[in-house]
């Protein structure tokens, strides 16, 4: 009958892809798909069994179910017809290939961007397990991402918030473990790891993530602004950004503390800190100076309102980049900040930098032991509050009567 409809309408509907999943299909399911920022959109048609995704996945089974506001009949054959949305096109027919025992048809490597949006569609329509089998076959792949050296080339970053330059980009059908966009890797090994249980990968995914991971894409924007990894599981994102506003805070206040301490000794004249001659108050002036100088010739000061849109990693290596200068008399002889003092601070400063950023840990099974229920849909959570307040009002209509 499509062939019949297509040679009428005179070649095939370019916007419109089907896959035929099961030859003997009951079920229709749609996505649209928005095509580059021309507004146009493209339609993928996949064919599959009713049943099976009934046994496969737990919410394709409320999608199928007759009460469902999914379901609904379209065509002359009274197969069922459902319409998803915002997923990959080719993740979902790989999850469809799975649910139908097609694995043979699946492409033998997947890169890393293609395994994280199969995660996501596993995720999304809980059915995880399916797909396992299919990861452990990439295990080999994503071995390297389970050691701290790997980890390691996620911190070269300059200045300027650029990812170093690399000559491996992400190849379309490899891993892709080597590409230039650090932070997009590192989310997506973080994801991967999380939904499909790679427990090496996920505490080092997760600490490198957590410091290189850009809060604000510029200063001047307002804290509401701020969005942390939202695809993961609720318990996961609330860990996730307690820990970094709690590392946050600890690194302006290493700054904000020496600042504070100095100020004040110089206001009310507290003894002086200089470690060569007690009676030596200049070294803290000279100190004091020359740590705010360097702090605005790196671009943050005053700390917070000039750092909120650094990563933690940058702002922790701007910090620990600081090198207080001395102040020479006329016979160009070094008078002050002694050396024994500028190391005392610089020691002091470092040691509450590293306090700051130092990393807790994190283990995978912790999180999955204490997830609760699954999330819903939030169709299906809207649909079940309008039903929960339709039946709390039909009681007090009775209780009325």
């Amino acid at each position: 009958m499509r062939k019949a409809l297509t040679e009428l309408l005179g070649g095939e509907n370019e916007s419109v892809k089907y896959y035929d999943i099961d030859k003997n299909h009951t079920c229709q399911v749609s996505l649209s798909e928005s095509i580059g920022g021309s507004g146009e959109t493209k339609t993928h048609i996949y064919r599959v069994s009713e049943s099976t995704l009934r046994l496969a996945s737990s919410v394709l089974a409320r999608m199928v179910d007759p009460a469902s506001p999914w379901r609904k009949d379209s065509d002359e054959n009274g197969n069922l017809a459902i319409m998803l949305h915002d997923d990959d096109p080719e993740a979902l027919e790989i999850l469809f290939k799975l649910m139908h025992f097609q694995k043979e048809s699946i492409p033998k490597r997947l890169g890393l961007k293609k395994i994280f949006q199969l995660a996501l569609v596993c995720d999304k329509y809980d059915c995880v397990d399916l797909a396992k089998p299919l990861i452990s076959e990439f295990a080999a792949d994503l071995k390297e991402a389970g050691t701290q050296e790997f980890w390691k080339g996620f911190y070269q970053y300059s200045f300027n918030l650029q990812p170093e330059n690399e000559e491996h980009a992400e190849e379309e059908n490899g891993i892709g473990l080597h590409g230039s966009d650090k932070p997009n890797i590192a989310k997506m090994l973080l994801y991967v790891s999380f939904v499909f249980n790679l427990d090496k990968v996920f505490p080092l995914a997760y600490q490198t993530y957590l410091m290189i991971w850009q809060p604000k894409a510029k200063p001047e924007e307002d804290d509401e602004a701020v969005e942390g990894p939202t695809y993961l599981p609720d318990k996961l994102y609330v860990h996730f950004m307690a820990e970094w506003e709690e590392k946050r805070a600890g690194l302006v206040k290493s700054v904000n503390d020496v600042i504070k301490n100095y100020t004040f000794g110089l206001i009310y004249s507290n003894p002086g800190r200089c470690k060569k001659n007690n009676d030596c108050t200049i070294c803290d002036i000279a100190l004091y100076g020359s740590f705010i100088r360097r702090l605005h010739y790196k671009g943050i000061f005053p700390i917070k309102e000039k750092s909120d849109a650094l990563s933690l990693y940058e702002l922790s290596e701007r910090i620990k980049a600081v090198q207080i200068g001395h102040y020479w008399d006329e016979n160009h002889y070094v008078n002050v900040p002694h050396n024994q003092c500028m190391r005392a601070f610089m020691k002091g400063l470092m040691a509450n930098v590293e306090t700051a950023i130092r990393g807790k840990k994190v283990e995978l099974k912790g999180f999955k032991a204490s997830l609760g229920t699954k999330r819903k849909l939030c169709v299906l959570k809207e649909d079940e509050e309008k039903e929960e307040a339709d039946a709390k009002k039909a009681n007090k209509g009775d209780a009325a009567t």
